[in-house]
């Protein structure tokens, strides 16, 4: 199964930073763009099947670090 996350940032190099820093995210099918604006970032990835998938919440708390709140 698929999920699918966007976070907006209140500037565009947040949100660059980011997206820089999700990309090296250990996830299956892994991908991350710029959503709406360049101050959104889109985040989607296979969900673990097996045991418990932490990502969401690690998505959550980098981009509450950097301002980001989900959308």
């Amino acid at each position: 199964m698929k999920n699918s996350v966007e976070y907006k940032f209140p500037t565009q190099p947040l949100a660059y930073r980011f997206l820089n820093t999700v990309k090296h995210f250990d996830a299956e099918q892994l991908v991350v763009k710029y959503g709406q604006t360049n101050h959104h970032v889109k985040v989607s990835y296979r969900i673990k099947t097996e045991g418990f998938d932490s990502t969401l919440g690690e998505l959550d708390d980098l981009a509450s670090q950097m301002e980001g709140e989900e959308v």
